[in-house]
């Protein structure tokens, strides 16, 4: 996939925002070529058809999908212990929490395995990581990024976004992954109701 990348690159430069970004996936987000267990050994085997909506608007921004990051089992505990790998570690002090259940994508991101990290939100699994591990995390609106391809917990509140190391990170892959998706009907609310960029509301004197 990198290769296939960089040939692009040699013949008409970039072909999206994220050319050749590293990008690590909450294991409960689908891809066609990698198993997606849901941190838990009932789906240890599980290979989806396809890809998530998300993982091919990230793809086709040029992104590179590296690995997937361990989470709590089904996501649904604000810790992240997985019947697959284990309980994850804050890198910063491995007697700490790295928050849940995105705690895997988090820790990640602080370790630096990537430069991208996508996790899932159903209650407080973006933010909780994000806070522990001393990154960004985005909870985007319910309707703004669709949710096709993510094993649900409770559809009236699941929504998955970035987790970074930067603002400005977390609101350019925001841009890739917000946007409408027919298989996801609360996308439509999106539909007219998105910026060209969100980079617009990055304040340089901002906190």
């Amino acid at each position: 996939e990198a290769e296939e990348i960089d040939s692009a690159f040699r013949k008409h430069g970039p072909i999206g925002p994220l050319h050749g970004i590293p990008v690590l996936l909450k294991d409960n987000v689908e891809t066609g070529d990698m198993v997606t267990t849901s941190g838990s050994l009932a789906l240890k085997n599980y290979l989806p058809d396809d890809d998530a909506f998300i993982v091919k608007r990230l793809k086709t921004a040029g992104a590179i999908i590296l690995a997937k990051a361990n989470m709590h089992e089904f996501a649904i505990w604000g810790e992240s212990v997985s019947s697959v790998l284990g309980q994850v570690l804050n890198p910063y002090d491995l007697t700490r929490t790295p928050g849940g259940s995105s705690g895997g994508t988090g820790a990640g991101m602080a370790a630096n395995f990537a430069a991208v990290g996508i996790g899932t939100d159903t209650i407080n699994s973006i933010r909780s990581p994000a806070s522990a591990c001393s990154c960004v995390g985005i909870r985007p609106t319910i309707g703004l990024v669709s949710r096709d391809g993510i094993c649900p917990y409770s559809l009236d509140q699941d929504t998955a976004g970035p987790i970074c190391r930067t603002v400005e990170d977390a609101v350019r892959v925001l841009d890739v992954i917000a946007g409408y998706d027919p298989a996801d009907p609360e996308t439509a609310w999106a539909v007219g109701n998105i910026p060209p960029t969100y980079t617009n509301f990055l304040c340089p004197d901002g906190l």
